[in-house]
């Protein structure tokens, strides 16, 4: 039954989006109050979705007026990261109606969606127009472009990225004051239409004025805004790939070239997996996903090769060769099958959006992730504290998926442990939970940096950096002055 208090929010919602858009149904609040996440079950009064960006903005000085907590979300469920269980109840701002590409700009390789279209509703878009935006690992089906590059999902490409918060240019934002704001070049004068006229692209990102002020929206949590738009760098879309596998027993020789190769500008997408890892990345189901890593390698290497417009043959010859002498220089081979994996079909799943099974769960059917940020030459040093935990607590070690993703020229890595699990097994779902906790704060003990310190590790990030508290909630009350912008988290 509805309270009195669903009732009012109701009303003044539905005066804003329409009655069609809102929605206090406890069955519909219900799935929005609890992810995949150790985060407790808090249910939202109200559910809105808003369809245009003046209504967003209604929406955000209507709960200032009445001091209701709002938390946007723009992916498609299942979630998993606890930042968008409303922690303090209110309503819940779904963006996925608003999910246009509203242009793909060639010429400037870049792209403008708003904060609901997926990965799946930009590919077609701009593989027409010769484009592609190249993305985070196999992202999830449902997932919201606008929300990856915010959430600062490392790209597999890393010699496309420059700066962390790239490939993120421009975007609008309604601060938690309910005002417009346009960052970098779009800022203005004019609207989008206005500075598409005089060639303006929205791809510069930085302003206006001296600071840029994306940095901070950007991993914010939805604690000081709600994003409406991005712009977003795409890159030429290729004619012709090669893809490689390089592998062996021990990490360090394919760090070695993953150094090196990124330096000289050899290729573009490149990551690292153990063999567990890479077996749910191809595996269309937990059979396959079982098989292929029996048969595995330790350690692989994934390079991809690609020829573009102009001579792309000879493209991918040349960089082949160069990848071959780099191989070769680190004691390694450059190879076309792994056990039953061809590279063709395996380069085919990776440019697949939205591919199911979601890699992480193709295991057993569900996963909880651990990443933080290092560089690649520290990565082996978490290897021991993650597996010596988790056979602690009866976890096997050879369960555990790894996956190293260079960032930002090969200057940084991400570095994540996948822990697959059976949700109907409650013995199984409760022994990785344990080793969650555990593996995480062993982790940040032994110096590992949480650059995305999402709910489940707040309270031990923060603790440990007592000093940025004080500062991040200073800017928080410039922006959200009211603080009705997902209140209880507090990060960056």
């Amino acid at each position: 039954m509805k309270s009195a208090k669903s009732k009012n929010l109701e009303g003044d919602l539905a005066a804003i989006v329409g009655a069609e858009f809102v929605s206090s149904e406890p069955g519909e609040t219900a799935a929005y109050g609890a992810d995949r996440s150790y985060v407790p079950r808090k249910n939202p009064d109200a559910v809105v979705r808003p369809q245009t960006r003046e209504q967003v903005r209604a929406v955000v000085r209507w709960a200032n007026r009445t001091r209701t907590p709002l938390v946007p979300v723009s992916s498609a469920p299942p979630r998993f990261r606890g930042d968008t269980v409303p922690a303090a109840g209110g309503v819940v701002v779904d963006l996925s109606g608003m999910n246009k590409v509203l242009r793909v700009d060639r010429r400037n390789r870049v792209m403008v969606a708003e904060a609901g279209a997926t990965f799946e509703d930009l590919a077609p878009l701009a593989e027409a127009a010769g484009l592609r935006m190249v993305g985070p690992l196999l992202p999830k089906a449902g997932k919201s472009i606008l929300a990856s590059v915010l959430e600062r999902e490392p790209g597999i490409a890393p010699r496309y990225q420059w700066d962390v918060s790239d490939p993120l240019c421009c975007m609008e934002v309604v601060f938690g004051n309910g005002e417009f704001f346009r960052t970098g070049e779009a800022a203005g004068p004019g609207g989008l239409e206005a500075q598409w006229k005089i060639g303006g692209a929205q791809k510069f990102p930085c302003g206006p004025h001296q600071l840029d002020y994306h940095r901070l929206v950007q991993g914010a949590q939805g604690t000081m805004g709600v994003a409406t738009w991005a712009s977003i760098k795409c890159e030429l879309l290729p004619s012709v790939s090669s893809l490689f596998f390089l592998c062996h027993d021990e990490l360090a020789p394919l760090v070695s070239y993953a150094y090196k190769a990124v330096k000289r500008n050899v290729g573009e997408e490149l990551f690292l997996a153990n063999g567990k890892a890479l077996a749910m990345m191809a595996a269309a189901d937990a059979d396959q996903a079982a098989r292929f890593a029996h048969g595995f390698p330790s350690w692989v290497l994934v390079h991809v090769i690609n020829g573009f417009e102009r001579l792309p043959e000879e493209r991918v010859a040349y960089q082949t060769a160069d990848a071959a002498d780099l191989a070769q220089d680190c004691g390694l081979a450059l190879k076309k099958r792994v056990d039953g994996l061809g590279s063709a079909s395996f380069l085919k799943r990776l440019r697949t959006p939205g591919a199911k099974p979601y890699w992480k769960h193709a295991a057993k059917g569900a996963s909880q992730e651990i990443f933080f940020v290092t560089t690649m030459d520290r990565a082996h040093q978490y290897l021991p504290i993650v597996f010596n935990e988790a056979s602690r607590a009866g976890y096997p070690a050879s369960d555990i998926g790894v996956y190293l993703q260079p960032m930002v020229q090969g200057s940084s890595c991400h570095m994540e442990f996948v822990l697959p699990f059976d949700p109907e097994d409650e013995r199984d779902a409760e022994r990785v939970r344990e080793v969650f906790f555990s593996v995480s704060r062993a982790l940040l003990a032994a110096g590992a940096f949480f650059s995305r310190p999402y709910p489940a590790w707040a309270a031990d990030v923060y603790r440990a950096r007592s000093d940025a508290v004080i500062p991040l909630r200073r800017v928080k009350s410039v922006f959200d002055p009211n603080g009705v912008m997902n209140p209880g988290k507090l990060c960056f």
